[in-house]
């Protein structure tokens, strides 16, 4: 009870700043706007045949794109006001910060699904089951945008203060996603053609993103706390570069 409080918490903060701000829900949400339009305008004068093909890599692909610009900013307030160490010597779990950080990933990233799915739903005919099997749907975005957010959250911490990090995130993050991303492309595919081993598929990406949270929950103080001491360093450098010219 006390993890699932401190990540409640952490995780109230960094949404009520967003809800104040909304920096980044208004660019995910234009984003996802105008990749919705510039598919429509590439493919809607294909049949359904070739749409239904189609549409599970125009679902992740735009989630990739919108996750690499989330996973940017998801430690950026940690890193403008130096606050990575700050944290750390808190009296939080380290496993907290971690859940917290994948669930302020996790909401960006549905509120992208709420407006990629019905969009495509409604310029492409192909993709009408969506709305024929809402729950599958539902387990479907939900479970690829976790095992989505469990690889991501783990190295944006790693990067998280890295000058360069924007660039190094997507050149790490689209490998390592790339499984995650193939599993939805393929229970997406499942879905829109009615396959009959749709819930199972969808249970082997439940059991795939448990896997990849225990990973990233493992790994992620070590990551973290690495990225804590590389900063002072850092910053040590730059002030004695500064001094030196």
């Amino acid at each position: 009870m006390r993890l699932l409080r401190q990540t409640w918490l952490l995780a109230r903060n960094d949404l009520r700043q967003e809800a104040r701000q909304l920096e980044l829900v208004l660019t995910v949400g234009f984003f996802t706007l105008v990749v919705v339009v510039m598919f429509a305008l590439a493919f809607f004068a294909l049949d359904d045949a070739v749409q239904r093909k189609a549409i599970p890599g125009m679902i992740w692909l735009c989630i990739a794109f919108v996750g690499a610009l989330t996973l940017t900013r998801v430690f950026e307030r940690e890193r403008e006001s130096a606050t990575l160490a700050a944290l750390l010597a808190a009296p939080v779990e380290r496993l907290a910060i971690y859940l917290s950080k994948l669930l302020v990933t996790l909401v960006v990233l549905l509120l992208c699904s709420a407006l990629l799915v019905p969009g495509l739903g409604l310029l492409f005919p192909a993709s009408g089951v969506f709305g024929a099997e809402p729950l599958a749907t539902v387990a479907l975005m939900v479970l690829g945008c976790l095992g989505y957010a469990a690889v991501g959250t783990l190295f944006a911490a790693g990067l998280a203060t890295s000058s360069g990090k924007n660039v190094l995130l997507s050149l790490i993050l689209y490998p390592l996603t790339t499984p995650v991303l193939l599993f939805a492309i393929v229970t997406t595919q499942r879905l829109l053609d009615g396959h009959p081993e749709l819930w199972a598929t969808l249970s082997q990406m439940a059991a795939l993103d448990l896997a990849l949270i225990g990973v990233g929950a493992w790994l992620f103080e070590v990551v973290l706390i690495g990225a804590a001491r590389a900063a002072p360093t850092r910053t040590r450098a730059a002030a004695a570069r500064a001094r030196t010219t």
